[in-house]
């Protein structure tokens, strides 16, 4: 975990603090203690505690030293859900007990409290149900290989019918990630199952629990002042229609002049992805089989804009150029 804080407010809990520092010093580590307390200059005085609190719960972890209570009061007014809140832990003062509060799967706090755990000889508390059954975990297991949960209410049905002895089907369509061990393990008579899990980029039934990697790439181009609306309507009819999953996209590409086209930008913004920009050597230094205009070639200096931005970020074209009313996509996978 990249940033991590950590609260204590006892002298006994200064001393846990001051030891968790150096066992997590490969993690950007904030400190805080009561001024009579701090053990050198790396600990900052605690004054409030929600608002410090407040303050730091965008970070990957938040660790009190202290009583559970103390805890729970303070982050109450700044919890969403676990796709977003950071792991929260509690450890006593005397190092005994590592609790993961809060995002014990998918912010990582389970695994956080058996690594403090193991470093403190102290016993991790783990209440999740399916890492107390020895259940396979779906979010856990999304998270290790960086792919995204298509509904949340699928992935809470995975678990339960699990943890009630049910089969599941799960399958990729992602040749890198293998799960035909896993495939026997959750499903180990081969049966049909209600509840199906797949690993892909493409877009399955509602039925279906979709784990999408982040894997497909844009290449566009447009007029300038296109709206922003029509281009975010333009790419999505084209993955609707290739059964592609939009939420798969890493990045988007296009020449450099379109670097600040709003309707470019907005779209990598509501895509939460980078935009990134090549000059016209670049894309004409490109190889490739691409359907060139020469109207373009005379406004860009290049007569492909979108196809050859693919290839530049992932040299995989799936889906060539398609235009519409001066908008162009074409579609990569890594």
């Amino acid at each position: 975990m990249k940033n991590i804080t950590i609260i204590s407010f006892t002298k006994k809990g200064g001393d846990i603090n001051k030891r968790l520092t150096d066992i997590l010093s490969e993690s950007d580590i904030t400190s805080y203690t009561l001024e009579k307390y701090r053990f050198d200059n790396r600990v900052k005085p605690l004054g409030n505690l929600k608002e410090t609190v407040k303050r730091h719960f965008t970070d990957d972890a938040v660790i009190f030293i202290g009583a559970v209570g103390i805890a729970v009061r303070s982050i109450a007014p700044y919890i969403k859900d676990k796709f977003c809140d950071p792991a929260v832990l509690v450890i006593d003062e005397l190092g005994r007990y590592v609790i993961p509060l809060l995002s014990g799967h998918v912010g990582g706090a389970n695994e956080l409290a058996n690594y403090i755990g193991e470093a403190l000889s102290a016993a991790p508390i783990i209440t999740t149900a399916t890492d107390i059954n020895g259940t396979f975990a779906v979010d856990v297991f999304a998270k290790k290989n960086n792919l995204l949960i298509s509904s949340r209410k699928l992935a809470k049905d995975v678990s339960a019918a699990l943890l009630d002895n049910n089969c599941i089907d799960i399958d990729s369509d992602i040749k890198s990630i293998d799960v035909k061990e896993l495939k026997k393990k959750l499903n180990p008579k081969n049966k049909a199952c209600d509840i199906k899990v797949r690993i892909t980029d493409r877009i399955y039934d509602d039925t279906v629990l979709t784990l999408i990697p982040k894997n497909l790439y844009i290449g566009v181009g447009c007029k300038k002042n296109t709206d922003a609306d029509k281009m975010w309507d333009f790419v999505n009819d084209i993955f609707r229609l290739e059964g592609l999953d939009i939420r798969a996209v890493k990045s988007i590409g296009s020449i450099d002049i379109k670097r600040d086209e709003d309707a470019v930008k907005n779209l990598a913004n509501r895509l939460n992805v980078p935009f990134l920009t090549f000059t016209k050597d670049e894309l004409n230094s490109v190889s490739g089989d691409f359907f060139e205009s020469e109207f373009v070639r005379k406004t860009v200096g290049v007569g492909n804009v979108c196809e050859r931005a693919v290839c530049i970020q992932c040299n995989n074209l799936i889906v060539k150029k398609t235009a519409r009313e001066g908008m162009t996509v074409a579609i990569g996978r890594e």
